[in-house]
């Protein structure tokens, strides 16, 4: 990281004498070069290099962070050439976006935007040179037999296939199964006289998980003798969770965790939920207090309307909104469910009686949706989200289906500006289930988007 960050301070100087050059050749090019290039002034007459020098602790602290970002510094063993190349790409454009806009909006007219261009070109070559040359200084270490990294596999009958697949995809980083050891015809005495007449520096466990409970006393000789112990559980592949070890009160435990893990992310989620829902709301108020007065006097009823939702993991909460049918819509729909057009656990229909003139207009706005900002400030749910489902809606989930409740629901989400209503209800759910497995922020900022278009078009019947 260190390095990464002197690179990108170099990359700045880079682009400051690669701006310089340019303007010294500018005069010779001028009559080849497009009427819409921009004009270089030479330094001499502006942008003096000690205006710059502000922006040296700025890309060094934003380089790295945009790098951690994107999973650089995740992926520790430079196998993956092409996702680091990827990372540092996406890292460098987002950083030069950044500087550029910031620029902008601070008024910095003195700072040559060709100079920030540059500084993010730079800074990807120096990043994309740098991964090559420690990828070919480890690699031609590691080919050395001094800098060979011997395992020790203790094994129980085919699992050895396992440690040798694991081990073959860093062999050209030193890795090599010198040993192998069969669990069940050693004791720790053997197990001891084995490693300590050896050149061992690593020990790996692939064993069935019947043979787990036979592991303590060998790790403690491992720790004892300062010898790195890795152990391969085949318990469970799992086929959608993200795998992630903790420790609780210093025991280790394999997390399976089904949505993101991304808390730094989330945290920004909660934040700009809370904020976003209290300016709108405040905004807003002009407009609730209308509809709210017209709710009251187009028909009799209360003119909001409380339901119960099931949130995240199903742990239920009282949900808001704009009162758009008669007060008696629950009793006549058992009356109108041989009219639904829905299949599954769904119910709607076209023209439906229940809902009110002014309930219509409602609707077709979303208008009806806006007292669950109030459900958002609360942290009830969150702007961005799977549908809020019904209680007894939950009741008829498969089990594939209950996964949506893993994830707090929202006020828009990916199936709403997907078609909304003019999808099956089981599509409703794989589009839930795709927002929760793809969640990002910049998802979120996407869905946001074209909620808003939807609204404005009058989509939402």
């Amino acid at each position: 990281m260190l390095i990464d960050m002197m690179l990108a301070m170099l990359a700045l100087v880079a682009a400051y004498y690669t701006r310089s050059f340019l303007a010294y050749y500018y005069d010779d090019f001028l009559t080849i070069l497009p009427a819409w290039f921009p004009e270089i002034i030479p330094y001499d007459k502006c942008h003096l290099f000690r205006e710059y020098l502000w922006l040296f602790p700025s890309c060094a602290l934003l380089w790295p962070m945009a790098l951690n970002r994107w999973g650089y510094y995740d992926l520790y063993d430079f196998r993956n050439a092409g996702i680091r190349r990827r990372a540092v790409i996406k890292a460098s454009a987002f950083c030069g976006i950044f500087l550029v806009t910031a620029i902008f909006v601070f008024k910095q007219q003195f700072i040559a935007r060709i100079v920030i261009v540059g500084t993010a070109l730079w800074a990807t070559l120096f990043l994309i040179i740098k991964d090559k040359i420690i990828r070919a200084i480890f690699v031609n270490l590691h080919n050395k037999p001094e800098y060979f990294h011997n395992i020790l596999v203790i094994k129980e009958a085919d699992e050895i296939k396992k440690a040798k697949e694991l081990v073959d995809q860093y062999k050209e980083w030193g890795l090599r199964i010198n040993y192998e050891l069969d669990i069940n015809s050693i004791n720790c005495n053997s197990f001891t006289e084995k490693i300590t007449h050896s050149q061992v520096d690593e020990v790996i466990f692939s064993v069935k998980s019947d043979s787990l409970s036979k592991l303590p006393e060998f790790i403690n000789i491992c720790e004892q003798l300062g010898i790195k112990t890795s152990i391969i559980l085949n318990v469970y592949k799992p086929h959608i969770s993200t795998v992630n070890t903790e420790y609780l009160f210093g025991i280790p435990m394999i997390t399976l965790s089904p949505t993101t893990r991304n808390f730094g992310a989330l945290t920004v989620k909660i934040f700009f939920d809370r904020a976003a829902s209290l300016f709108l709301l405040l905004i807003l108020s002009p407009l609730f207090l209308i509809i709210f007065l017209a709710i009251k006097f187009s028909s009799k009823g209360p003119a909001i309307y409380k339901q119960q939702r099931c949130g995240i993991n199903g742990k239920k909460f009282t949900l808001y909104k704009f009162r758009s049918m008669y007060v008696n819509a629950a009793n006549i729909k058992p009356a109108l469910q041989n009219n639904n057009e829905m299949e599954g656990w769904a119910f709607k229909i076209k023209d439906d009686p229940r809902i009110s003139p002014i309930g219509k207009f409602l609707r077709r706005f979303s208008l009806d949706e806006l007292p669950q900002l109030w459900n958002v400030f609360k942290g009830d749910m969150s702007l961005v989200g799977p549908r809020p489902a019904l209680p007894e809606e939950i009741e008829k989930f498969k089990l594939w289906e209950r996964r949506r409740l893993s994830m707090k629901p929202g006020m828009t989400g990916l199936w709403q500006v997907s078609g909304r209503n003019q999808i099956p209800n089981e599509k409703w759910v794989v589009y839930d289930l795709k927002y929760i497995d793809n969640w990002s922020l910049a998802n979120d900022i996407k869905i946001i988007s074209k909620t808003l278009l939807v609204v404005i078009r009058g989509e939402g019947m």
